[in-house]
């Protein structure tokens, strides 16, 4: 028997555990849940019930706070760090519980957004149509394959209900900026749809080439047919160009260059009651990025130097098709089995023309690559005793590239004496390799086929108390997670793979959570964390990125956060502060590169969204939006070279029946 049959035989064994306790009856991942989460488990539970530290934001929120950025919105999450290089439309990274930021599952209704190798921009990602967004903090590669190596972001699109509604958004304000979005839903019968379009344009924070648009289309198709089945189809698209100044050390001196992304999102999804106690789903997925990267010459004077002229252009597509059985064994036990596939494809091409003083040199590199993925996985719910959620998981994916690779997960939930609750998980994680990693065939640059995933081993202990009726929660989470086999770029003679698989880091943390809803319309929502992170082996490429000993560079030891939401009547009044203590980071302005702090900063954001006119007797309703980010005018820095945005202050309307 091969290393895959055996590994598929244990997971077919898992089945045999199933023999006792429903969780949650079963719904489509997309659908709007309430107070069930679906990301954890992906089968619909009580947040009270999930073994593992989630967060839940709400579409209405974000519009009723004037967020329109998903980046902007996540910076209020216990555990993650968003960290941006410059305007608006520059690469933004995102670093959850002290892992790399390609270590989080991005999804959209279920398809995946990250690139092959888990990498993800999310600077031009939008909240445009979200019904809402879950976090999951840990390591989630049991339910989701490779790269969610730290935790999932998924963003659901809104369902349509009710009768037919619209808005049109329009605001303006600081740095040139300019939004506007339409919005359509409603249901008729088993049909349901929403569609969005829209619109932000901003000269941004530089005097020069700065300027970013980003357009957005969204549409949802729901069809409801109980027994007989349901399907669900999304599709999102996404244009955006960010004209970008600074170099790599962030000074401002480049007129002309930019990048451009076209990204499409499709995912299909399809259930039917296949038995009384089985229930299964099919769901495909396509993801799309064209990338262009553009520099030419800002004068005939500009000849020098590593690609003065330059342009780089890659495409990449994520096709999956995923299969679940989704069986309730007993009343209050729930066994998924699924197996799916996914194909990956990449095709780069690249023209530099470089002049250090001899001459001038071009250099025309283009390669383009592909990999398939089978997987197989299981997963049990139970509830063994009325007072515990039981978890247990395990998967096999089989990679053309890289081979087989095995994961695992349990964890617990007790409600302890009703009010408090506690948990506790371990489980495994990997990360794929880049097609770059494996493939890549230039000067500079040569791919290895002997490349291992990345991969992580985490556990975790949590404690939720509840007061007053629910009035007051607080939550505590502390994690360990190690992370090993990194991949690293090595010096090699030509022609010799310049990646290997050397290295270790790891990151420790607590997470402390409050809700306070001290009177009817106000919610008031706290955060802070400690985190500690290390590098334990450099392997061969020590630097003053990856110093042995050495803290993990743009995590801050402390951050926290508040945020408050208060109903005024019909008028919604929000308020955010926001903390990120000193961090490390590498200053690359002068020879030899060395390690510095970046200093601490608070933020503070402020939104009202009221009404000016009701919506009657024919006419629209008509909605003053303010929104104020940085009221302070704070100057605060994400990245060595790279200043944050100032004092932003945006006004609007909104149109809606």
């Amino acid at each position: 028997m091969n290393s895959f049959s055996r590994r598929t035989h244990f997971l077919l064994t898992l089945s045999a555990f199933a023999a006792t306790p429903a969780v949650a009856q079963q719904t489509r991942d997309s659908t709007s849940l309430g107070d069930l989460i679906v990301t954890a488990t992906r089968a619909p539970a009580p947040t009270t019930a999930v073994p593992a530290s989630a967060t839940v934001i709400r579409g209405e929120e974000l519009r009723a706070r004037g967020i329109t950025l998903v980046a902007d919105a996540l910076r209020n999450v216990p555990g993650m760090m968003l960290v941006q290089t410059g305007s608006y439309g520059a690469v933004t990274a995102l670093f959850l519980r002290g892992g790399e930021g390609d270590y989080v599952k991005v999804l959209l209704d279920g398809v995946t957004l990250n690139q092959p190798g888990g990498g993800i921009n999310l600077a031009n990602l939008t909240t445009d149509n979200l019904d809402r967004i879950e976090i999951v903090r840990g390591p989630a590669s049991v339910l989701y394959g490779a790269d969610a190596m730290s935790g999932v972001v998924q963003l659901f699109t809104r369902a349509g209900a009710g009768s037919l509604h619209g808005a049109v958004t329009a605001t303006a304000g600081t740095f040139g900026n300019r939004d506007g979005e339409v919005q359509l839903g409603g249901r008729h019968g088993a049909l349901g749809f929403t569609a969005s379009g829209s619109s932000f344009r901003s000269d941004g924070l530089y005097d020069f080439n700065s300027g970013y648009r980003n357009r957005v289309g969204s549409l949802r198709l729901g069809l409801e047919g109980g027994r007989a089945g349901s399907a669900a189809f999304t599709l999102r698209l996404g244009d955006a160009v960010g004209h970008y100044p600074t170099d790599g050390n962030g000074l401002p001196v480049d007129h002309n260059q930019f990048t451009a992304d076209q990204s499409t999102a499709l995912g299909l999804d399809l259930q039917r009651q296949l038995a009384a106690a089985v229930r299964g789903t099919v769901q495909l997925t396509a993801a799309r990025l064209h990338s262009d990267a553009i520099n030419r010459p800002d004068s005939p004077a500009d000849s020098m130097g590593f690609g003065f002229d330059a342009d780089r252009t890659g495409v990449t597509w994520r096709r999956g098709l995923d299969t679940r059985a989704d069986w309730t064994v007993q009343p209050r036990t729930l066994l998924s089995l699924g197996a799916g596939l996914e194909h990956e494809n990449e095709e780069q091409e690249s023209h530099t023309v470089s002049n250090f003083g001899s001459g001038r040199f071009v250099q025309d590199d283009a390669f383009a690559a592909d990999r398939t993925t089978r997987n197989l996985y299981a997963q049990l719910l139970a509830n063994p005793l009325a007072t515990l959620t039981v978890q247990l998981g395990a998967r096999l994916d089989d990679n053309s590239a890289f081979g087989t690779f095995s994961t695992w997960r349990a964890a617990a939930s007790w409600q302890a004496l009703g009010a408090t609750r506690l948990y506790a998980a371990a489980g495994t994680a990997f990360k794929a390799p880049t097609f770059s990693e494996l493939f890549a065939a230039s000067a500079f640059e040569v791919g290895s086929r002997a490349l291992r995933p990345e991969r992580s081993r985490n556990l975790e202990l949590g404690l939720e108390q509840r007061w007053l009726r629910e009035r007051v929660i607080i939550t505590v989470a502390v994690f360990s997670q190690r992370f090993r086999d990194l991949i690293q770029y090595v010096s090699a003679n030509p022609g010799d793979p310049t990646y290997t698989n050397l290295g270790g880091t790891r990151a420790r943390g607590v997470e402390l959570g409050a809700t306070v809803r001290p009177s009817q319309g106000l919610t008031l929502r706290a955060h802070w964390d400690w985190l500690q992170t290390a590098v334990t082996d450099t392997g061969v490429a020590s630097s003053v990125l990856f110093e042995q000993g050495k803290r993990l560079l743009r995590r801050p030891a402390s951050s926290g956060g508040l945020t408050a939401l208060f109903q005024l009547g019909t008028a919604t009044v929000g308020a955010g502060i926001g903390y990120v203590g000193a961090r490390d980071d590498a200053d690359f302005r002068d020879f030899p590169a060395a390690r510095t702090t970046l200093p601490s900063y608070t933020l503070v954001d402020l939104s009202l969204d009221a009404p000016l006119r009701h919506p009657r007797a024919g006419w629209p309703g008509v909605d003053l939006t303010l929104r104020g980010e940085n009221l302070f005018n704070s100057r605060w820095s994400q990245v060595v070279g790279f200043p944050g945005r100032g004092r932003t202050l945006i006004g609007g309307a909104r149109v809606h029946f």
